[in-house]
């Protein structure tokens, strides 16, 4: 009898354990860790991708998924590290500043998860930022362009892609330098990425001569009447709109713009280089934009990845699975090179200066920002994105 009593003793002890711990992350099962952010155990590696899994963002949590799916099926059929399999689990954050909060506060808490690739927004992403750096796990967002994303004092966040400032001195040069503009009206979403989006066009286009004639905002949403300000944009008779907008925005502002009779050029970002955005066909035959993916690039790792995610997925991969892949090639790094804790991942990310992804190549800043993606300016013809002549 002693030595049943002892047996179920400790049976319900092991139980409780394990209820008291399974309060992580959506699919994640938490395993006790050694106080580093690592399991006790050999068995697997836990990251994680926080994004838009549902709700309005959902295409664009789907594309994280696939993208970090890739990347870490192909590291372990490398044979992972030392032996041990990579797995994702995900947090659906909605693209909302507070359950990107809730998602972060899951994933910090949960001693298997050893990174973060996400999030999606620079909103959802700046909610996340304090918890994750209080909590010393490594995040690194492929997306998120605001340009305070990554400050030197936040010691465990990247960033993968580019900033704003970038690409507004890029899309500037696009339309002034290079096609000649010179009486822009902006429109732009009033969010922390619109702002700084359209903020850093503003500052650039100006620098280069042009004169900005317009500069209204509109408040988020799909399937805003934009009839307001797109009359006080007709008013101006300016020869390009730029729009820092959404690609679902986007369609809508240059579709209303067109029945309008407004014969100006259209502009947009990165957020424009999607299937969706295509998918409006004459509305946006001839609108130009920028982008850090193009498929059809002559370049090998851009090739390869084509040829690998369409073979996984049975459809083309596009932006945000090339972004979230690369995103997910970095921390794979930084286990392969820091090991499997917390500290090891962030130490080791933290010293990438040249690793080759899809897009460029990582060389992480002393603010452990990447700064050395190069745009490929597209516009959009015969229902397809080609390379601007």
């Amino acid at each position: 009898m002693k030595k049943k009593w002892v047996s179920v003793s400790s049976a319900l002890v092991t139980l409780s354990l394990f209820v008291l711990t399974g309060c992580g992350s959506q699919g994640a099962a938490t395993v006790a860790g050694n106080g580093q952010g690592g399991s006790a155990d050999k068995g697997d590696i836990t990251i994680a991708v926080a994004g838009p899994m549902s709700g309005d963002g959902a295409e664009y949590g789907k594309a994280f998924q696939e993208g970090a799916e890739l990347a870490v099926s192909q590291f372990n059929e490398k044979g992972g590290y030392e032996g041990r399999k990579v797995k994702i689990v995900l947090g659906d954050d909605k693209n909302d500043p507070k359950e990107a909060a809730n998602v972060a506060q899951k994933l910090s808490s949960d001693e298997s998860v050893l990174a973060v690739i996400g999030h999606w927004s620079s909103s959802a992403t700046f909610a996340g930022i304090p918890i994750y750096n209080r909590s010393k796990v490594p995040m690194i967002t492929p997306t998120a362009s605001h340009p305070d994303i990554a400050k030197k004092e936040n010691e465990w966040i990247f960033r993968s892609s580019t900033t704003q400032e970038l690409e507004g001195k890029n899309l500037a040069d696009y339309a002034v330098n290079k096609l000649n503009h010179k009486n822009i009206a902006v429109l732009y979403v009033n969010s922390d990425w619109g702002k700084s989006n359209a903020t850093s066009f503003k500052k650039y286009a100006e620098e280069f001569g042009a004169n900005v004639v317009g500069y209204e905002s509109y408040p988020p949403g799909q399937s805003i009447d934009y009839t307001a300000a797109l009359t006080k944009v007709k008013g101006l008779n300016p020869d390009l709109i730029y729009l820092g907008s959404l690609y679902n925005e986007g369609v809508l502002i240059i579709k209303q713009a067109k029945e309008m009779g407004i014969q100006a050029e259209f502009m947009g970002a990165s957020p424009f280089a999607s299937d969706g955005f295509l998918q409006a066909k004459d509305v946006v035959e001839g609108v130009r934009l920028d982008s850090l993916f193009y498929p059809e690039a002559d370049n090998e790792r851009v090739k390869k990845f084509v040829a690998d995610f369409k073979q996984k997925y049975s459809h083309d991969g596009g932006y945000f699975n090339a972004l979230a892949y690369d995103a997910t090639t970095a921390v794979l790094e930084g286990i392969k090179n820091g090991g499997a804790t917390r500290q090891g991942i962030r130490d080791a990310m933290a010293k990438i200066n040249g690793l080759p992804v899809v897009t460029g190549e990582i060389k992480f800043d002393d603010k452990r920002d990447d700064i050395n993606k190069p745009y490929y300016n597209l516009i959009v013809e015969n229902g397809k994105f080609v390379i601007a002549k």
